[in-house]
């Protein structure tokens, strides 16, 4: 199957990736105008962090390299770093959520004849967002942990099942790449929200 349909997936891969960059500008867009501070000061210090999630595929892996890339940024305060980029190394998978959403729909298309109903997509969407959570540090970790998601609401028979733990493996680098880079900009929203109330930088520094 995957030998028949790979141009397809190809192609689905490229606008996946494609999502991911849109995304991530959009959110450090949206951090910059919340914090009143240029994105581009901490997005710059990425680059080994993309890289390493890359080689990883895992976000619990990439961890120590995402610390030292946030503590090199003057636009985040060191104490957010330390307590913001381990807790969204666990719980924002925004760049593996988003490629099995789209995954999904493709191999539904494909083997079923027909994309799932826009409210067992909703429905999907947000169980898939907690079930997430618990998928951090394992390669893959995001489909293995909603498998009971995609048996049991978009109802996926052992094809489409096993279609999507082999085709999801293809691009999972690009997916926790996403994940790693794009709490940068959730740690500097985090930054502007305590300049702006007045909350005190405290002593905690990362432990990287």
């Amino acid at each position: 199957m995957i030998t028949r349909q790979l141009p397809a997936f190809l192609q689905v891969i490229l606008i996946v990736i494609v999502g991911h960059f849109i995304w991530m500008a959009l959110l450090y867009g949206l951090a910059g105008l919340y914090s009143r501070k240029n994105p581009l000061e901490v997005v710059k210090h990425y680059g080994p962090a993309y890289l390493t999630a890359v080689g990883t595929m895992s976000s619990a892996a990439t961890l120590a390299v995402a610390l030292r890339c946030a503590d090199k940024s003057s636009a985040l305060r060191k104490d957010m770093v330390a307590f913001g980029t381990p807790l969204f190394a666990n719980i924002h998978l925004c760049g593996s959520v988003l490629t099995e959403v789209f995954f999904v729909m493709t191999v539904g298309k494909i083997l079923y004849g027909e994309i799932p109903a826009v409210g067992t997509m909703v429905i999907f969407c947000l169980l898939l967002g907690i079930f997430a959570i618990g998928a951090p540090g394992v390669p893959g970790g995001t489909v293995m942990a909603s498998l009971g998601l995609i048996t049991g609401v978009l109802l996926f028979q052992n094809d489409g099942t096993a279609l999507m733990l082999a085709i999801f493996a293809l691009q999972d680098s690009f997916g926790t790449a996403c994940n790693v880079t794009s709490d940068g900009a959730l740690t500097l929203m985090l930054t502007g929200y305590a300049d702006k109330h007045g909350i005190e930088e405290t002593n905690i520094q990362s432990p990287m």
